[in-house]
């Protein structure tokens, strides 16, 4: 196990600090889910009951990501917070990311940091007045990013979060597709975004965006972040894709329905799954609108019917019981995703009436919540009720 390097307080720059010379970038991180690792109101008490149920065991496993700096600088623990300075509250910011010299292995935060007047990136040319700049190989490469993003119970062995591995050993991977080339672009896909990385620097072709969009609508929707939001959103729906073919049957029709993972460098859904919901709602309706089938709809306090194909993962604790707790996992008991430029098959056998055959209307919906129902319900917040947000869409007309 690696062992964090550590200093004292105030080794990391504020990310005002940067500001001044780079506005357009920091205003983008301002509003990511970088920014708000640390002070995200769903994280918190999730963190907190975590702390609680494993007498202190994950309050540097969970914080090495949401509070990188507060771990160096050992203000945490305490996991409330209390010893933080102004710069461990702002979550993954600029000085921890661009201090970074090395990762020596992409999973669990395995970095180590170098917090001084060099700032390391893609780059390294250039002038400030204000620090020194140093080329990072580490910068330019996807494992940059798997430090946090793949995730391993440091006990059980069991895979918390897996998003780097899955693009590791992925097509796009083998294409020369990075993290950056998606996450650090204006929208959905590779994409340039042509200026400059500070008011005094050079024209560029393409300068990352520091937003690091993913799926996070409904973060984005509570903060009032209607840009952000409509790019989380844009993010989603460019990821996959149905096709539906219907035939009939003895007792009706047999639907199937092809889930497509047409735009998502890794699996779908990705990151924390155990929290998250991707389903699929099937509705079917006859000529005068009457409903024949449902499957996948939100029921009572908005819940999804439980009976649904939902795509995540689920763990399974050391007493055999499912649960949706990280801290908890010993194995993964379920996991029903879908990989990049893979697919799903589901078929559904859907009774009909002799009469009830020509004229139908199918209509079939890829849904997606950041966080299930039942996982809001858990945090004590009230009033939370998370939104879906649909990620594809097919219809269509049968006569059988």
């Amino acid at each position: 196990m690696v062992k964090i390097n550590q200093f004292e307080g105030g080794a990391f720059d504020h990310p005002d600090n940067c500001a001044a010379c780079h506005q357009e970038i920091h205003d983008a991180w301002s509003k990511s889910k970088h920014r708000y690792a640390w002070e995200d109101p769903f994280y918190q008490p999730d963190y907190l009951l975590a702390s609680r149920e494993t007498e202190g065991f994950t309050d540097i496993f969970c914080g090495e990501c949401h509070a990188p700096v507060a771990v160096r600088t050992q203000q945490l623990p305490p996991p409330d917070g209390s010893l933080f300075d102004a710069t461990a509250k702002k979550g993954v910011s600029c000085d921890y990311c661009h201090t970074v010299k090395e990762v020596v292995e992409p999973v669990n935060v395995k970095t180590i940091s170098d917090p001084g007047r060099i700032k390391r990136g893609p780059r390294g040319e250039g002038e400030s007045p204000y620090h020194e700049m140093m080329f990072s190989k580490v910068h330019t490469e996807s494992a940059f990013c798997g430090a946090c993003h793949n995730v391993v119970h440091p006990t059980s062995g069991a895979v918390v979060i897996d998003t780097f591995a899955d693009w590791e050993e992925g097509p796009y991977a083998k294409e020369g597709t990075r993290c950056q080339d998606c996450h650090m672009t204006p929208g959905p896909g590779v994409e340039k975004n042509p200026g400059k990385s500070s008011f005094m620097g050079s024209e560029r072709d393409h300068v990352p965006t520091h937003f690091f969009p993913g799926g996070s609508v409904f973060f984005q929707q509570r903060e009032g972040n209607e840009r952000e939001m409509e790019l989380a959103k844009e993010m989603l729906q460019a990821a996959a894709e149905l096709e539906t073919e219907a035939h009939a049957t003895q007792e009706g029709m047999e639907l199937v329905v092809k889930v497509k993972n047409v735009g998502a460098g890794h699996k779908i859904p990705t990151g924390v799954t155990y929290i998250r919901k991707m389903w699929l709602e099937v509705t079917v309706t006859n000529g005068q609108g009457k409903v024949l089938h449902t499957s996948g709809q939100v029921k009572e306090s908005n819940h999804v019917d439980p009976d649904t194909i939902f795509y995540h993962k689920v763990f399974r604790d050391e007493e055999g019981n499912l649960t949706p707790k990280s801290w908890l996992a010993e194995e993964i008991a379920y996991d029903r995703r879908i990989p990049a430029k893979g697919h799903d098959v589901q078929s559904f056998s859907i009774a009909l009436d002799e009469n009830e055959t020509t004229d139908l209307q199918v209509t079939v919906r890829l849904l997606y919540r950041s966080m299930s129902q039942e996982a809001a319900d858990q945090l004590g917040i009230d009033g939370i009720k998370v939104p879906e947000i649909e990620m594809a869409r097919s219809e269509l007309s049968v006569t059988l």
